[in-house]
């Protein structure tokens, strides 16, 4: 019977062996897309992807079409106008006149004619090419426009990297204090069965164990809620399984604030979409200064009309004229004024924006060197947290520390891991938003990044 069983024993050891085996070599047979299903996104890969795929910015790329359009249609005035006809015409009667006694035939029953017409503006005191020209500047200020959505959703990007990065790293914190909680509870625990500690010193840790398991599961479903927001910015689907990458950081330079602020003002594209609308009203309320002038035009033309009752079938004309509204009940005023109007609204938000972007250099100025001071303060901490906890356990196995202390040197630890990491990401967006708010153009400050490694 012994004998039976040792037998039985080895064939089911060895039959799971083999089982372990093929499911290695089935394993190791997969194709590498199967074992990897994360798709990697770097800083600068994504904002190309950004760049190319985020509906923020497909949203606004349209505009600049709407604009180049109305800016061909003002320039359509200054260009000759031509238009072509042919008809033929059907009639019941023949068409004739009465000279004294007689009927005499004048044209053809169902005559042809074809001809061609060109109309072209001479003269109108500026008006047509002061719409054009404002036609271009409000273009360019549409392209300015477009430009600052492009750097809005690389920040809000670069943002939305940072966040993950951030809610992975929290992850690892939350899971080493669960397994420090789980290993100090181990510890209890053989001192509990060996008589040195009472039941009540396992509640408290079981109590912080089941705390950190809560705040390590909330954790999880943070970077899930990150990389779907990261995902909808990338244009890709929710559900997209993607892989950040780090980006190495050394302490910023920081810049002079005044020089910083008077950077600002010449490269944001937002002062240049203002700087753009207030020429273009300019331009517009000139046309509209000179709408009632009189307007100079050439009116050319040539038309055949068959009619071999006549001297000349053919026929070729010029007219040169002048056309002038004496009165339009006082719109061409209104317009005026309310374009002047226009302007001056124009020149005070342009005034209002720059002092909200010194305001915002500033805001970001002293956000980024407060959070590059609390990191080399929370990387001191770092190692001071690690050593305590080592000092506590040693001491409470030892017999020398409490409970109470011993999972207070586990906070701390915990602490000191999730400021660090907090400030460190912290520093990172702040940093991405002042050279944001510069206007200097964040895809070649990561790709410079980048290339350093």
């Amino acid at each position: 019977m012994y004998a039976k069983s040792r037998l039985f024993l080895s064939v089911l050891v060895f039959t799971a062996a083999v089982l372990t085996f093929n499911l290695a070599a089935y394993a190791a047979q997969l194709p590498v897309g199967a074992k990897e299903e994360f798709r990697l996104i770097t800083l600068t890969g994504g904002i190309e992807l950004v760049q190319k795929n985020s509906p923020l910015i497909k949203a606004a790329l349209p505009d600049d079409t709407i604009s180049f359009q109305d800016s061909l249609l003002a320039r359509s005035a200054l260009l000759p106008q031509l238009n072509a006809y042919v008809n033929k015409t059907l009639s019941h009667n023949v068409p004739g006149a009465i000279f004294g006694s007689s009927a005499v035939q004048t044209g053809e029953r169902n005559p042809v004619a074809y001809g061609f017409d060109v109309y072209q503006t001479i003269f109108d005191f500026g008006k047509s090419l002061s719409n054009f020209k404002a036609s271009r500047q409000v273009y360019k200020a549409t392209q300015a426009h477009t430009g600052s959505v492009k750097r809005l959703a690389t920040l809000e990007f670069i943002v939305a990297y940072f966040d993950v990065l951030e809610a992975q790293q929290m992850i690892g914190v939350s899971t080493k204090e669960v397994e420090s909680l789980k290993a100090y509870l181990d510890d209890i625990g053989l001192l509990y069965t060996q008589g040195t500690v009472v039941e009540n010193d396992l509640l408290p840790a079981k109590i912080r164990l089941a705390d950190a398991q809560q705040r390590l599961i909330a954790a999880n479903n943070y970077k899930e809620t990150a990389i779907a927001r990261l995902n909808n910015l990338l244009g890709l689907p929710l559900g997209e399984k993607i892989r950040v990458e780090d980006i190495a950081m050394e302490p910023p330079q920081f810049p002079d604030l005044e020089q910083a602020q008077n950077a600002a003002l010449n490269l944001r594209p937002e002062i240049v979409f203002y700087d753009d609308q207030i020429k273009a009203s300019a331009l517009l309320a000139q046309a509209k200064k000179v709408q009632n002038y009189p307007e100079v035009y050439a009116d050319a033309g040539y038309g055949f009309q068959q009619n071999g009752f006549v001297t000349h079938e053919y026929n070729s004309s010029l007219v040169l004229g002048a056309k002038v509204d004496l009165y339009d009940g006082g719109a061409s005023y209104a317009q005026l004024s309310k374009e002047r109007a226009r302007g001056k609204q124009l020149g005070e938000q342009k005034n209002k924006l720059g002092e909200d972007i010194k305001f915002e250099i500033q805001d970001s100025y002293y956000a980024l060197k407060n959070s590059c001071e609390k990191v080399q303060v929370a990387k001191g901490a770092l190692g001071q947290a690690e050593e305590n906890l080592r000092f506590y356990r040693v001491k409470y196995n030892a017999g020398g520390a409490t409970t109470t202390e011993v999972l207070e040197a586990i906070t701390l630890q915990t602490r000191a891991q999730a400021n660090f990491h907090s400030d460190n990401y912290e520093m990172k967006r702040n940093y991405a938003k002042l050279m944001y708010s510069m206007g200097l153009d964040l895809s070649l400050i990561y790709e410079k990044m980048e290339n350093k490694k």
